[in-house]
């Protein structure tokens, strides 16, 4: 056996026991389209003034889920977040009845969902994000119904 082989082997094998020993803890929700969920401000919990900022931003609807495993969320308004969310910062809302999504609610062109939803981005907000100019925003009012 080789020594790549052996450190694969290890490698799974590490995984597998993380896996068992945690398995209380290591939670995957797995959320529809509709569900109410919270998200948690992560960047709060590295700053040192953290102790009375809010953790969650929400309620927020869950619009979809992209390819890279992160959700595509909305605010109550419907406005659609401008990028994915991780999904380890997104937590299920206790909400005491449920709250329909209507049709046409959301304030985003099916062009964009369709980018959202196959993009390969996994939400970890590794780098800032860039910040485009006001000339330089794409066109993706051409689906929206007109008022």
């Amino acid at each position: 056996m080789r020594l790549r082989e052996k450190v694969y082997e290890a490698r799974i094998q590490a995984a597998l026991k993380f896996e068992r020993n945690h398995a209380a803890t290591i939670r995957d929700f797995d959320f529809k389209s509709g569900d109410v969920v919270l998200m948690r401000h992560t960047q709060i919990e590295k700053s040192l003034n953290r102790k009375m900022r809010p953790r969650y931003t929400g309620p927020l609807f869950v619009v979809a889920r992209n390819r890279g495993g992160a959700y595509i969320i909305c605010e109550l308004d419907g406005t659609v977040f401008h990028r994915p969310v991780a999904a380890f910062r997104v937590i299920p809302y206790m909400a005491r009845s449920n709250i329909p999504l209507p049709e046409g609610f959301l304030d985003i062109s099916n062009r964009r969902l369709d980018e959202l939803v196959a993009s390969e981005d996994d939400g970890n907000d590794s780098e800032e994000p860039e910040i485009v100019g006001a000339t330089e925003l794409p066109d993706d009012t051409a689906d929206l119904p007109q008022e």
